[in-house]
């Protein structure tokens, strides 16, 4: 199978999905695309938003305006109920900026996100989204604010930003080492393993951030295989699944399958 063929293969279970979906993979080594499918196409980014507000966040450290050792206060309206982090009698009202990423990330926390979108601020983050060439990446409301999206505001981003920022992780553009080695350490510390690595049976380090909402579920990321390293990013959306149900997450890890037996060159059905 070649990719024309592979491409071919994944748009076709995509197309039959009852959902929009989008698809972008590369081959990080040589810089070739391998699929891509809709993937300029711009999408509610549900939880995938985080990994450009913690590579802004982490440029801010860079530039001495902020320190991870920092305490950051977590305003009331910054608290969801759907936290599992900073839940009542056990965290206080302020966390560092360390602990705030690392929850942010490895367990998609949204108390945190909210606090650290405050720290920032959307103007900031979509100024450096743009010096990265994120043509398509906004951020314009804080994790679950139902509100502010009935108001037409809404955070977006696409597959080729996605890659597009992974890239320049992997690739040493951005940042510097010691705080590349940070985000490189909280995206491969992901919780989440229902969607890109649903159905792979080997063990793999994969640095990604997945996300969810109703009738949407994203995932994105890079796959560290040693012979072949590649992103994939799988984002679909106007899908039957409610959040936390599975169907459009099935439909990402049967993506991933066939992409990872391809780049590990097993294509045998």
């Amino acid at each position: 199978m070649d990719c024309t063929a592979l491409e071919s293969a994944l748009r076709n279970i995509m197309d039959a999905f009852p959902a929009q979906t989008a698809l972008y993979c590369v081959d990080l080594t040589s810089g070739k695309p391998i699929a891509a499918i809709r993937q300029d196409t711009q999408v509610v980014s549900a939880s995938t938003i985080k990994v450009p507000v913690l590579c802004c966040a982490l440029q801010g450290v860079l530039e001495g305006r902020l320190s991870l050792e920092q305490e950051i206060p977590i305003a009331p309206e910054d608290f969801c109920g759907d936290t599992e982090v900073f839940e009542p009698g056990y965290r206080q009202d302020r966390c560092s900026l360390w602990e705030l990423l690392y929850w942010m990330t490895v367990s998609s926390d949204n108390t945190a996100t909210n606090a650290v979108l405050s720290l920032l601020g959307y103007g900031h983050i979509n100024r450096y989204c743009e010096t990265l060439g994120l043509r398509q990446t906004r951020v314009q409301r804080k994790m679950l604010d139902f509100a502010a999206i009935a108001e037409g505001r809404n955070n977006y981003t696409s597959p080729i930003d996605q890659y597009r920022i992974y890239e320049l992780l992997y690739h040493g553009k951005i940042l510097n080492e010691s705080l590349r080695g940070v985000a490189v350490d909280f995206l491969s510390r992901s919780r989440s393993f229902s969607s890109l690595q649903r159905y792979l049976p080997d063990p793999v380090t994969v640095l990604h951030k997945p996300g969810g909402l109703d009738h949407l579920n994203h995932d994105a990321g890079i796959f560290l295989l040693a012979e072949r390293p590649y992103f994939l990013g799988v984002f679909t959306w106007d899908g039957p699944a409610l959040d936390g149900e599975p169907h459009q997450k099935r439909l990402i890890g049967q993506l991933s399958r066939m992409v990872y037996d391809f780049m590990k060159g097993d294509t045998t059905p």
